[in-house]
C-alpha cells in the first residue's frame, strides 16, 4: 500500500484510514539495494552527461538543416524533451544516491526528488513518448498514403501536435502538484525537523484516478501506437520490396524511384528509433502493470526495496533511450551527417558521407 502524510496522520491510500508506517522488507535486502542503486545511478550519471550534450548538438543540427520536412520539426522536439528528462534524470540520480542519503541534510531527498525532479521527469519521458509515436504515425502515413501524407501532416499541423504534447501533459500533472506539498516534520531517526513532503487529505479522490490515467493508460497508449506503426511500416516495406524485384530494375533510376529510396532511408531511421524506445520502454510498462497487480510493490510496500532497484533501472533504460538518437541520425541520416561534419569544422566528402 502507499502511505501518504498529511498534517495529522498518515493515510492510508486505499482506505483512507490512519495506519502506523510500513518497514521495507521483502525478497531484497536493504543492503543488496544499495548496491544495485549505486550501479544504476552510476551508469545513468555517465550516459546522461553524454546523452545531454548529444541532444544539444541533436537541436543545433536541425536548425541548421532547416524544417521544411515536417519530420525535422519533432525531431528537435524530441531532442528538446530528451534533454529535460535527462537533465531532471541527473538531480534524481544525485537525491537517491546511497552515498547522498548518509549526509546530515535539513530534508528528506527521497521525498524531495518526487515534486522537484522525479515527476517533472516522468513529465519529459511522456512527452518523448508521445513525440515517438507522432514522428512512427507520420512515417506510417508516408507508406501507406504517400500521395497524401504532405496534404495531411503540414509544418502547421506538426509544429501543433508538439507543441500540444508539451502542454496537454504539463496539465496533466496538475492533480500531482495540487494533493502534493513541502513542509517540515520531525525525523524520528535525525531527531529534529527536516523538510519533507505532505499531501492534502483528499488525495485519494484526486490523485488515484489521475496516476491510472497519466502514469499507466497514457503511457501504454503511445507504446502501443509505436508498436502499430512499426508493425505496418514492416509489412508495407516488405510488400514494396517484393514488389521492386518484380518489377524492371530501369525504374530504379528513376527521379521518382529516388525520392522512395530516400523515404525509405528516413523511414529505416525512424523504425530504428522506434525499435530503440520500444526495447527501452519495455521494462517500465512491465513494471507499472507489475505494481497494479502487486500494491506491496510500492516506495513503502512490502517490496519497496525492489521497487527502487526496479525504477532505477528503468531510469537507466531511459537515459539510453534519450541518449542514443545522435548515433541513429549520423548512422542513417546522410543530411544530419553532412550537417554535424560541417559544425564541427570537418571537410565534407559527399560521396565518402552517402557511403557511410
Amino acid at each position: 500500500m502507499d502511505a501518504y502524510y498529511t498534517k495529522h496522520e498518515t493515510i492510508n491510500y486505499t482506505t483512507k484510514a490512519a495506519v502506523p508506517i510500513v518497514k521495507p522488507d521483502g525478497l531484497v535486502s536493504y543492503e543488496v539495494r544499495e548496491i544495485i542503486l549505486t550501479i544504476n545511478i552510476f551508469f545513468g550519471e555517465i550516459v546522461g552527461l553524454l546523452g545531454i550534450v548529444a541532444n544539444v548538438i541533436n537541436v543545433i543540427v536541425f536548425s541548421k538543416i532547416g524544417f521544411s520536412d515536417t519530420v525535422n520539426i519533432s525531431l528537435a522536439a524530441l531532442a528538446i524533451s530528451d534533454i529535460g528528462a535527462l537533465v531532471t534524470l541527473q538531480v534524481f540520480n544525485v537525491l537517491v544516491n546511497p552515498w547522498f542519503l548518509q549526509l546530515d541534510l535539513p530534508f528528506l531527498p527521497l521525498e524531495l526528488q518526487s515534486l522537484t525532479v522525479g515527476y517533472p521527469h516522468n513529465y519529459f519521458v511522456k512527452v518523448t513518448g508521445f513525440i515517438t509515436a507522432f514522428v512512427a504515425f507520420e512515417r506510417c502515413l508516408c507508406v501507406t498514403l504517400p500521395f497524401k501524407v504532405k496534404t495531411l501532416i503540414t509544418k502547421r499541423t506538426a509544429v501543433a501536435f508538439n507543441v500540444g504534447f508539451f502542454i496537454a501533459n504539463a496539465l496533466a500533472m496538475f492533480p500531482i502538484y495540487y494533493t502534493a506539498y513541502y513542509d517540515w516534520k520531525f525525523d524520528a531517526k535525525k531527531n529534529k525537523t527536516v523538510l519533507g513532503i505532505f499531501y492534502t487529505k483528499n488525495i485519494n479522490d484526486v490523485l488515484g484516478p489521475s496516476l491510472l490515467l497519466i502514469n499507466t493508460l497514457v503511457p501504454l497508449a503511445a507504446f502501443l501506437v509505436v508498436i502499430l506503426c512499426n508493425i505496418i511500416i514492416g509489412f508495407r516495406l516488405k510488400r514494396a520490396s517484393v514488389w521492386r524485384q518484380m518489377s524492371s530494375g530501369a525504374a530504379i533510376t528513376t527521379p521518382g524511384a529516388a525520392v522512395s529510396m530516400k523515404e525509405k532511408k528516413m523511414v529505416k531511421m525512424i523504425v530504428t528509433m522506434s525499435s530503440i524506445f520500444i526495447i527501452c520502454f519495455s521494462p517500465l510498462s512491465a513494471f507499472l502493470s507489475a505494481r497494479a497487480i502487486v500494491p506491496e510493490l510500492s516506495i513503502n510496500g512490502v517490496y519497496s526495496n525492489i521497487n527502487w532497484i526496479v525504477v532505477t533501472y528503468v531510469m537507466a533504460m531511459d537515459t539510453v533511450n534519450s541518449s542514443l538518437s545522435i548515433v541513429v541520425y549520423y548512422r542513417m541520416s546522410s543530411k544530419y551527417r553532412e550537417t554535424f561534419l560541417l559544425m564541427f569544422g570537418r571537410q565534407v566528402d559527399k560521396n565518402q558521407v552517402n557511403k557511410l
